[in-house]
């Protein structure tokens, strides 16, 4: 995993109160944690948790453990938790 500065939180002042602000406070968190992993981290992480590919299947893929893709998602929905804070 690659050391980057942490920014902080991206959070505005305000919570977002409709999609379009929600959807960009999204992209801009996914940016800023994106960096910090390796692209083949980060698309075990997203083809597991956002496109909903079962976790052998990517390991296989990618050519990493299982147990490599579910730490990589583990650490990686830590990290954008992190940078959305508590926002619902």
């Amino acid at each position: 995993m690659k050391q980057v500065p942490d920014p902080g939180p991206c959070i505005p002042e305000e919570e977002p109160t409709d999609e379009l602000a929600m959807s960009e406070l999204m992209r801009r968190a996914i940016a800023r944690v994106q960096v910090e992993f390796e692209p083949r981290l980060w698309e075990a992480f997203w083809r597991t948790a956002v496109d909903g590919s079962p976790t052998d299947l990517v390991a296989k893929e990618l050519e990493v453990s299982a147990a490599s893709v579910r730490q990589s998602r583990s650490r990686i929905l830590r990290r954008l938790r992190l940078q959305l804070g508590d926002i619902e």
